[in-house]
């Protein structure tokens, strides 16, 4: 072999000899670096997975602290529900109480007169309900008259009945005879006991009703002339299902 190839041979396996050295102090370097980079890293690396951590725990404890909220609200409100329901059937007894007051108040004003009056007899005027008609301005009545004193003879007169409201001139009372829609327009009294009366009537368009007065007019100086007031307080009557009654026979039967 010539001494220039055989030079060239030799150049050229020292050129790859260098190569190879390069490159594997180049690896060694690129492993040495990702080494030191991921030495570097790994404390971040794992305060980021602590703090994850931390933070799902957290997440977990709101949670459940929003559970434990949302159950308290629903106590809390179910309480004051219940003191609502408490509050309203307390009203209720106390203005039953006060109505049964107030009955025991009037008879009991009856019987002084009665006492005052000696030998004269009474009329008791209970029972008022007010119905609604059809239309808002027309109402159906009905109450009831009673004889205060047991065993008092036939009574005998006529009833003053009234509707106390206002309209744009002010207070203003009708009687049934300011009602030309009012049947009966008049109301005799006739009882040895009891006696229910009723008729209809209908308002003025400008008429606010507030009350109702009731008066006891006698035909002689036997009975004491009384009076009673009443509230306004109209219901509106629900009719009866036709065929009810039919009904509970067939089932009873």
């Amino acid at each position: 072999m010539p001494d220039s190839l055989r030079r060239l041979s030799y150049r050229l396996l020292a050129g790859g000899f260098y190569a190879v050295l390069l490159a594997a102090a180049l690896w060694t370097g690129f492993e040495l670096g990702q080494k030191r980079v991921m030495a570097l890293t790994q404390p971040e690396l794992t305060a980021l997975d602590a703090e994850q951590l931390a933070l799902a725990a957290e997440s977990d404890a709101l949670r459940v602290d929003l559970a434990a909220a949302l159950r308290e609200q629903v106590i809390a409100e179910r309480s004051r529900q219940i003191d609502r329901e408490t509050a309203r059937a307390l009203t209720d007894q106390l203005k039953e109480a006060q109505d049964a007051r107030l009955e025991l108040s009037r008879e009991l004003l009856y019987l002084k007169r009665l006492v005052q009056d000696g030998d004269r007899g009474a009329i008791r005027v209970q029972g008022l309900r007010l119905l609604v008609e059809g239309s808002p301005k027309v109402f159906r009545y009905t109450f009831t008259l009673t004889q205060v004193v047991p065993g008092f003879s036939e009574s005998t007169g006529h009833i003053r009945f009234e509707i106390e409201g206002r309209n744009a001139s002010g207070a203003v009372t009708l009687s049934l005879a300011d009602l030309p829609s009012a049947e009966p327009r008049a109301l005799p009294i006739a009882l040895e006991y009891l006696q229910s009366l009723s008729g209809t009537f209908e308002l003025p368009g400008d008429f606010e009703p507030t009350g109702v007065l009731i008066g006891v007019e006698p035909s002689d100086d036997r009975l004491i002339p009384t009076s009673e007031s009443f509230p306004w307080a109209p219901t509106i009557e629900t009719p009866t299902p036709t065929g009810s009654l039919e009904e509970a026979l067939s089932r009873g039967s």
